[in-house]
């Protein structure tokens, strides 16, 4: 029988890197790390809350109850477009 499934999308989970006094960056781990595309977003954790600002794409400032919360927004935004 021949399989004719098609193989799951496997996101991409961005790269956090640690800037200080609660605060990361967002890269897109599929660019080199030259690439000036590669940072998606900065995130910052204050009162209780984290704070995602976009820096590529669609601008502004979400609010998240988590750092889990941010890491799935910016998941999905990396995710590959369906073709």
């Amino acid at each position: 029988m021949l399989d004719t499934s098609i193989p799951a999308v496997q996101a991409r989970r961005p790269e956090l890197q640690w800037v200080g006094s609660g605060a990361w960056v967002a890269c897109d781990p599929s660019l080199a790390a030259t690439d000036p595309h590669r940072v998606v977003a900065y995130l910052e954790c204050k009162d209780d809350r984290v704070y995602l600002l976009w820096v590529t794409g669609a601008a502004g400032v979400c609010e998240f109850g988590s750092i889990g919360e941010a890491i799935d927004q910016i998941t999905a935004r990396l995710a590959p477009l369906p073709r």
